[in-house]
């Protein structure tokens, strides 16, 4: 019976500008049509990655995780934790990476890293500035003790040093998903460019429809201008006419002619 999440956002509350802006990146990513219903390793590739849970509450102070949690953690398919130094010194989202693989979901659980460094003290960095919850940084045995791990996670890095927003959130959907991120990334890239191509076209279709217009209003300028040049010469012949007949009139009346003689 399939789970009721494609994926369980873990996060620090420090981070939850992140939270949202993945939560709606995610659920409102259309996959590429050519993907869609593929069988992978992770099942048929789905239209879209919905519903995503994301907790919007502060966890009660307890030793437990919220009941509502756990139950979303049991029904989510895959957990994805946003890492940070806020992350790493989480107690809560350590309580959520743990619940998750003491569900025997270990490999599907992804990384995005927001802030902090994979692996500080290498880089001469103080240990405070790792983004990677200790909970990541360890294996657990069949007990569900935790046991040392050289393994570093396996992230996708939002920042600009690091993937940039598009390609990190292609990575975490390829992953879902279970396809390669070069296959995700180059369906992307033709549908960019057919959505690219239709937009080109319809903005020269625009622009021809906005030519013929203009030409066709010129035209009819043009033509209402003539006819206004043929109106007034016309008026101006009219009024002349009118003009020489009421002087014609007036020379044939008798007491206007005041005795001269009209010769034919």
């Amino acid at each position: 019976m399939p789970l009721k999440y494609r994926a369980f956002i873990s996060y620090s509350h420090r981070d939850s500008r992140w939270a949202e802006w993945l939560h709606r990146a995610l659920e409102s990513y259309p996959i590429p049509q050519a993907l869609v219903g593929t069988t992978t390793a992770k099942g048929q590739v789905p239209k879209r990655l919905m519903p995503i849970f994301r907790d919007r509450d502060e966890l009660a102070s307890s030793s437990n995780l919220g009941a509502t949690l756990e139950e979303a953690l049991r029904e989510s398919e895959n957990q994805i934790v946003i890492c940070s130094p806020a992350a790493a010194a989480s107690r809560w989202v350590n309580e959520e990476v743990r619940a998750f693989k003491r569900l025997g979901r270990g490999a599907n659980i992804f990384c995005l890293i927001v802030a902090g460094e994979p692996d500080p003290v290498s880089r001469g960095l103080d240990a405070s500035e790792c983004c990677f919850p200790l909970a990541l940084r360890v294996d657990m045995d069949a007990s569900g003790a935790d046991v040392p791990s050289l393994l570093e996670p396996i992230a996708a890095d939002v920042r600009p040093e690091g993937d940039g927003k598009d390609r990190a959130k292609l990575k975490l959907v390829a992953g879902i998903v279970g396809v390669s991120y070069d296959a995700l990334a180059n369906r992307e890239q033709v549908r960019r460019t057919r959505r690219l191509a239709f937009i080109t076209a319809f903005s020269l279709s625009g622009m021809a429809l906005a030519s013929g217009l203009a030409t066709y209003a010129f035209i009819q300028r043009t033509e209402a201008r003539r006819q206004e040049s043929i109106a007034q010469a016309q008026k101006r012949t009219a009024q002349e006419t009118t003009r020489f007949l009421i002087g014609m009139f007036k020379s044939l009346d008798p007491s206007e002619s005041r005795g001269r003689v009209l010769t034919p």
